[in-house]
């Protein structure tokens, strides 16, 4: 037997690491006295205790305490001509032949301070071959065992350097695939190909890699500094999670996964204490195989089980059958010619009934013995259905998407059921045979999760009726769309996608937490500079991981534990967080080999490749992304001086250190609440409150600073005195107030006769007249223009007389407003909520048409779609007309007799609003638009300006229902009729594909930069058949919107953390606390409109010329034929262009 005390001494076994150098003092030292016993290495054995040497730091008092609970064995050699102390230090790996364990059952009072001396010490050993033979180190650049250069990358930086899959292309052509594959997506569905066959066992990825002086490598958890002279292995994921780069074709790799594997058939679950054998009908009743024969054993807890003396020997065909069920990889049922073969000799009948399952007995509690074990297995065992279908959980807006991919990418091989949100699910045994896709709903699913008790199924009278099919079926394939929501583990839906059966999973996300939103290849707009080699190199200091990277690190442990079932965070759940997560938010900032762990942890389960590896074999279209900064109207500074002048104030009465005070921490929602307001100021917003109340605000903060009694900052008065002069410039202008009792953007127009402007028109008298030119808003200005359509000859009069009447009808919807607003105590944005609901009704009946309409398109539309992809020629659908239905009911030539022929709209009161009308005019007939907004108020109204100038749009937002947003985006990508999509930021910035469209407009800056990425890679991705996508965000000048892009640019090229919400930003923040009063801007640079009202054809006698472009002028953008915009045309669609998403 192996002496264990000999077994510490043989140094050979162990790691060396380096060398710590001491110096000596001049004082006797009876430990290093260079006459102990030889170690094997030729240097003195380290002494147990440490007797007669100073050391003022105490590090070699803590080497000797981890010599002597052989943490590491060290030697050592004085060399008393330089007063030097060497000390060679050995690890003792834990895993050490012989130790009989010893090594891993240290107490807590040991193990805990060695782990800490142990992680100190290693910062400290040098490696220098010359310190190793005892003499002192001449190099000027010191090396050392650990450390070195900090590694300060974060978390994106990891995310976006991980390596691409190395796997071979899959090769040739994936039976059922229509679309043919680049490369790189061959070596993705490759990769996801073997870790579903052949997972195995990997390298355990909590353990890096660290090498001794002599090459040899041992293995270190840095979290608990276990040292291993044998990597550990672990099983392996089969599954993992998809997060290619948005717009690289996730969906068609996750088909052409499903594909490659189609005829595979789900393992039973692995048990510990029981075999489990797929079964079939047949074979229960008559294989007497051994495996067999088990399986039947577990049915005799409900009566003896007798030898059936009547059991036949099945016959060959039963044999096949019962083959072609449980292993029918290579065998083409899914050929419809074999499928008829079958059915001709009558046995595909019988081939679907033998469904395959297994039975699964209940496992016994833990420490469950005797009588209770016993009653506890009385229980009857489980029936699992097999199948070789695969589950697609996708959000709800995307449904239809995926239904339409597969329809384009596949071919009728593939088995798929949509899932309706109420029809329930077919039985399990036909869900696990006749189907090889089941696509559901995320509410859906959520649905399904409510009958989810399993317990019952351990029973020998299982009813199940009580229970969804999907608890009965061992599926062979998970996969969730969007599957960063798998990262909040308390939720129904990740309870219920831990409890189902499966056996493979993925998670398909281009962004799996907030902050890891990929590189956005083919941006273009990036310029790289050479570095200047004569700069001086500046040591870089370790990195301190912020606070918001520990939620990124937390969704993405629940998504690994909870959801992957990784091990070894499956079986502790706390485990990710404390060798993973918290060791890299140290106060000191990660000890080496903690950021590495991170690394193959995420390598271990992340499919993605490296942007230049894509990029190498597929270019997508140059984003050209741009920021357009625009100065607000005249009447929409005086808004916007109003608020300001608001912060002012309260500024200085809080004297910016009480609770009143706006930017107090304990006032966060209120200080949301001002800023959505004055960004709903840029586009357009309406100054509610008591005007006269605000001046005295003012007046009184103006006294409090003159007489002491408040104090402020040195430019407060002058601050406050601006305040009151902008507060009472507003105040006096009645164009001004009468525009605040009103939540529409006014539009300035001109020929508008005066008895139809002042009948239509809400302001009063005197403010009409102080208007240098009538101002309508956009709804009024439609009624005006039906009204005439209708009755083309009435009278100035008769005119007058219908705006009358349709201001009492808008005031009687107003009172109603208000009295739901009496009884509710609103903020301000709830309060134009309200109001803008209340529009939303007047107009119910046209949107009701809206919605007829686009329903009308979509049937056309989609079955143009499927006619294209089935390869049949016969004639299209005739397109819904673009034709004005007016002009059907009245002749051209009555419109031309009436008095408001002349009239024309001009610029209206937002600028915002002015640029994209200006865009979509000048481009839309070519392209197609985006526009996001996060406010549905600022979608209204570019709604209502749209409608005004007859440009066909969508709106996509939480209004309506699932069943309308699928319509909506099928309708908008399959015809060429609607040329604009409205989308409301939260609702449409993730997983859509609009790649029909290629140019896109924000109407707020977005700050989150996954959310703008994701809106963005909506239209950026492949597909995409533009060769440059165009991206506008617009701000306003000298506001905090140019504050907040400028800061938020500069944030993401430097790569500094960005905070959660803007306001939390300290330089935004600082922005909006010290306000700053715009002044009246010039017309220079502005989009100048001149449309008219009224669409006139020319006279007959000139039909035949070419009729003018419309009289309108945009300093910043010319086009190429002289005119800043041309108008959608009118007629049938233009063909839609054919679209080729993938590599021919």
């Amino acid at each position: 037997m192996t002496n264990t005390a000999t077994v510490f001494t043989r140094l050979k076994e162990f790691l060396p690491t380096g060398v710590v150098t001491f110096g000596a003092t001049d004082s006797a030292c009876t430990s290093f006295t260079n006459e102990g016993p030889l170690a094997d290495d030729g240097w003195r054995l380290f002494p147990q205790v440490v007797v007669g040497f100073r050391d003022d730091s105490g590090d070699l008092e803590k080497i000797a305490f981890l010599v002597r609970h052989r943490f590491i064995a060290a030697t050592y050699y004085m060399d008393a001509s330089n007063a030097q102390l060497f000390l060679r230090i050995y690890v003792i790996p834990w895993d050490l032949p012989g130790s009989r364990g010893e090594l891993r059952s240290r107490d807590d009072a040991v193990l805990k301070p060695g782990c800490k001396y142990l992680r100190q010490l290693f910062l400290k050993i040098r490696t220098e071959r010359s310190l190793w033979e005892g003499s002192l180190a001449s190099s000027s650049n010191p090396a050392y065992f650990l450390g070195g250069e900090p590694d300060n990358r974060t978390l994106l930086d990891i995310y976006n350097s991980l390596p691409s899959p190395s796997a071979q292309p899959i090769q040739g052509d994936i039976p059922g695939l229509r679309s043919r594959l680049y490369d790189y997506q061959r070596r993705s569905v490759a990769t996801m190909v073997a870790r579903e066959t052949n997972p195995g066992s990997i390298e355990h990825p909590l353990y890096v890699p660290i090498q001794g002086i002599d090459g040899k490598v041992f293995y270190m958890q840095p979290a608990t500094m276990e040292i291993l002279s044998e990597l550990p292995r672990v099983s392996a994921v089969p599954g993992g999670i998809l997060c290619e780069e948005l717009g690289t074709g996730k969906t068609i790799m996750i088909l052409s996964l499903v594909l490659a594997t189609l005829d595979q058939l789900a393992s039973p679950e692995e048990g510990i204490y029981e075999a489990r054998h797929p079964l079939t009908p047949l074979a229960l009743k008559l294989f007497d195989t051994s495996a067999v024969i088990s399986e039947r054993a577990k049915l005799a807890g409900r009566r003896k089980s007798k030898t059936d003396p009547d059991r036949r020997f099945p016959s060959l065909v039963e044999i096949m059958i019962h083959k072609c069920r449980v292993s029918p990889e290579g065998i083409p049922l899914h050929d419809p010619e074999v499928q008829e073969m079958l059915e001709q000799q009558h046995l595909w009948k019988a081939i679907r009934a033998n469904v395959p399952f297994y039975l699964h007995s209940q496992p016994a509690p833990e420490g469950a013995v005797g009588r209770r074990a016993r009653t506890h297995s009385s229980n009857g065992p489980k029936v699992m259905f097999l199948t070789s279908a695969t589950l697609i959980i996708v959000p709800d807006n995307l449904r239809r998407q995926w239904a339409n991919e597969i329809l384009k990418h596949c071919t009728d091989v593939l088995r798929v059921l949509l899932v309706d949100d109420k029809r329930e699910l077919p039985d399990a045994p036909v869900l696990a045979t006749d189907f090889d896709i089941i696509l559901m709903s995320h509410s859906r699913f959520c649905h399904e999760s409510k009958k989810r008790n399993v317990e019952s199924l351990y029973s020998w009278t299982v009813c199940e009726c009580k229970l969804k099919p999907n608890v009965l079926i061992r599926w062979k394939r998970l996969v969730v769309d969007e599957g960063h929501n798998t990262a909040e583990k308390q939720t129904d839906y990740a309870i219920f996608t831990k409890l189902l059966s499966v056996e493979r999973r993925w998670i398909v996300t281009g962004t799996p937490t907030t902050n890891l939103l990929g590189l956005n290849f083919g941006s273009g707009n990036e310029l790289l500079y050479p570095e200047d080699d004569d700069a001086e190199k500046v040591p870089e200091k370790q990195r301190i991981w912020p606070t918001e990277e520990r939620e990124d690190l937390r969704k993405l442990g629940n998504m690994l534990a909870d959801f992957l079932l990784m091990m070894p965070f499956a079986h502790d759940s706390k485990s990710f967080k404390t060798l993973v997560a918290d060791p890299l938010f140290k106060p000191s900032g990660p000890y080496p080999g903690d950021v590495d762990v991170l690394v193959q942890v995420m390598s271990t389960v992340m499919v993605r490749h490296r942007i230049e590896d894509v990029e190498s074999e597929v270019r997508l279209a140059l984003l050209d992304n741009q920021i357009a900064l625009l100065d607000m109207d005249p009447l929409a500074v005086k808004t916007y001086n109003i608020m300001q002048a608001v912060i002012a104030v309260n500024a200085v009465d809080s004297e910016r250190e009480h609770q009143d005070y706006l930017f107090h921490p304990r006032n966060s929602a209120h200080l949301q609440e001002l800023v959505s307001n004055i960004s709903h100021t840029m586009f357009w917003h309406v100054s509610d409150g008591d005007h006269e109340e605000r001046l005295s605000n003012a007046q009184s903060a103006l006294q409090h600073l003159e007489s002491g009694k408040r104090k402020g900052l040195p430019g407060d008065l002058e601050l406050i005195k601006q305040a009151i002069v902008h507060i009472q410039a507003a105040k006096e202008d009645p164009v001004w107030v009468s525009i605040q009792s009103q939540y529409h953007v006014f539009y300035r127009v001109e020929n508008m006769r005066a008895p139809v402007y002042d009948a239509w028109c809400t302001f009063p008298e005197y403010a009409r007249k102080a208007s240098p030119v009538a101002l309508l808003p956009a709804h009024v200005l439609l009624e005006i223009r039906q009204a005439v359509v209708r009755h083309p000859l009435s009278s100035i009069a008769k005119i007058a007389e219908i705006g009358k009447s349709f201001n009492e009808l808008e005031k009687a919807y107003r009172d109603v407003a208000r009295f739901h607003e009496q009884r509710k105590t609103k903020s301000s944005r709830d309060r134009h909520a309200s109001e803008s609901k209340s529009l939303e009704l007047a107009k119910r009946a046209s949107a009701k048409e809206k919605m007829e309409e686009m329903q009308r398109e979509m049937e056309a539309a989609l079955a143009r779609f499927t006619a294209k992809f089935h390869g049949e020629d016969g004639d299209s659908p005739p397109p819904v007309s673009q034709d004005d239905p007016s002009q059907h009911m009245v002749a051209s030539s009555l419109l031309r007799l009436s008095p408001l022929k002349d009239v024309r709209i001009r610029n209206s009161l937002s600028t915002k609003l002015d640029y994209i009308l200006n865009e979509v005019l000048t481009y839309g007939h070519d392209e197609k638009f985006l526009i996001f907004s996060q406010s549905p108020s600022v979608l209204s109204f570019v709604a209502e300006a749209f409608d005004l100038f007859k440009i066909k749009y969508l709106s996509f937002s939480g209004q309506h229902s699932r069943e309308e947003r699928q319509s909506i985006i099928t309708t908008f990508e399959t015809s060429d009729l609607y040329r604009v999509l409205l989308l409301e930021l939260k609702h449409g910035a993730r997983g859509l594909n609009l790649v029909s469209a290629s140019r896109v407009i924000f109407c707020e800056p977005v700050w989150k930069a996954d959310v703008e990425s994701q809106a963005i890679k909506r239209v950026h991705r492949i597909g995409q058949t533009r060769p440059i996508v165009h991206v506008t965000t617009l701000a306003i000048r000298s506001t905090f919107e140019e504050v907040m892009v400028t800061r938020s640019k500069a944030l993401r090229e430097n790569k500094q953390e960005v905070a959660k919400a803007a306001t939390d930003d300290r330089t935004v923040r600082d922005f909006l606390a010290h306000p700053t009063f715009l002044p009246v801007p010039a017309d220079e640079g502005r989009v100048n409109f001149n449309h008219p009202l009224f669409d006139i054809p020319p006279p007959p006698s000139l039909a035949s010329k070419p009729a003018a472009a419309p009289d309108v002028h945009a300093a910043e953008k010319p086009s190429s034929s002289g005119s800043a915009y041309v108008e959608i045309p009118s007629g049938p669609p233009r063909k839609k262009q054919k679209r080729v998403a993938f590599a021919d």
